[in-house]
């Protein structure tokens, strides 16, 4: 080390610059964020609602390319693949027309659940099937 600073030079201190002018990089980020930002109360809740607005018709855009190319995957080889469609859910495992039974049908990936639904004498929707 002598030979690099020279006789009785000392290196400088650590830290080069003191903690209270050094700004964070979070409030470095905060700062630029105010600065883009409008100033008026209204013209920022205006622009949180559309930025809001955009999330959903994107979240479904990506999901519903993501379930065609699953489907393409699946049934690619087929022209015109059948629609896979559970009567009272997966009877094989739980009793139809139960929670359950739906649970599974769609953990089967099946494409629909046909539910079968009956009105009662007091106006209350019921799943069973009659026959």
């Amino acid at each position: 080390m002598r030979g690099l600073l020279g006789l009785g030079r000392q290196p400088p201190p650590l830290p080069l610059f003191p903690a209270g002018k050094r700004a964070s990089p979070a409030a470095t980020l905060l700062l630029r964020v105010r600065r883009l930002l409008p100033s008026s109360r209204l013209f920022r809740l205006l622009l949180l609602l559309a930025a809001l607005s955009l999330v959903p018709p994107a979240f479904f855009h990506f999901r519903l390319r993501r379930f065609n190319r699953m489907r393409e995957r699946s049934c690619g080889w087929i022209p015109s693949p059948p629609l896979v469609c559970a009567h009272g859910g997966d009877s094989t495992n739980a009793f139809p027309n139960s929670m359950d039974a739906f649970r599974m049908a769609l953990d089967a990936r099946v494409d629909c659940v046909e539910v079968d639904v009956s009105r009662s004498s007091d106006g209350t929707l019921l799943a069973l099937h009659d026959s």
